[in-house]
């Protein structure tokens, strides 16, 4: 069964592509490659936030707040067919400590519950609870998709999945005709040779992590791929596009 529940605190750095290539060849000795990695080949993550009318949520999420949510759709699939799972999910961070929660449905399953309010098939009491916290939310906020977010990932855990690394690559968004689809896409960020890591642990990093970063200087930041999209969005300052192949 695939994990639906996550609690951990995560952190995010901006990495050169050299920092990025030290890094993986570093982390390869004490992790695995996540299951979706095939071949050592990123994986592709889409993405839609939703939101209200006049972006509540990413407003008060960038306003750093000690409590702040956020609901989206996931898929690791494009094009989408209507037997492709999707993940509903609801993301809080509370103190800096993130927990996640996802209801599994395939995307015929979303469709059907977004025209006619068809709840999706509940196999547990965990999905049911989930989705009715989701579902009240989204009809309280009248939330709707707000952007789509696009990116290619590199991913590795230990043993028990209590610690991941990714890296992001190729992100990009939209915020006109949000939907499941990666066309006229914006890059969020302005060099295509960056990637973003972020470290996700229920615990405390491990020494051999903590020295790893130390040692290379290399340190955390505040990074929100929603708040980079929304902040572009509303100035207008859209980065040129760079010659990068889809999926």
């Amino acid at each position: 069964m695939q994990q639906r529940t996550f609690n951990r605190v995560e952190k995010k750095f901006l990495l050169s592509q050299v920092q990025k290539d030290f890094l993986v060849e570093e982390i390869q000795k004490h992790l695995t490659f996540d299951p979706n990695i095939i071949k050592g080949e990123p994986y592709h993550i889409y993405n839609l936030y939703y939101d209200t009318n006049d972006y509540e949520f990413i407003r008060r999420s960038l306003k750093k707040p000690i409590y702040k949510d956020k609901i989206r759709l996931r898929s690791y699939h494009y094009p989408l067919t209507d037997t492709d799972q999707v993940f509903l999910e609801i993301k809080k961070k509370f103190n800096g400590r993130i927990n996640k929660r996802r209801i599994v449905m395939t995307y015929l399953e979303f469709k059907n519950y977004l025209m006619n309010e068809t709840k999706p098939s509940a196999e547990d009491y965990l999905n049911k609870q989930v989705y009715e916290e989701i579902n009240y939310i989204l009809k309280r906020d009248l939330l709707k998709p707000k952007a789509y977010i696009a990116y290619e990932r590199l991913a590795f855990h230990n043993d028990d999945d209590s610690l991941r690394v990714t890296f992001d690559h190729n992100i990009r968004y939209r915020t006109d005709d949000v939907a499941l689809n990666d066309d006229d896409t914006h890059p969020i960020l302005e060099d295509d040779t960056e990637w973003l890591m972020e470290i996700k642990s229920a615990t405390n990093f491990p020494v051999w992590l903590a020295q790893l970063l130390s040692e290379h200087r290399i340190y955390s930041q505040r990074f929100s791929k929603y708040g980079k999209a929304y902040q572009q969005f509303i100035t207008g300052g859209y980065y040129e596009h760079k010659s990068i192949t889809h999926p």
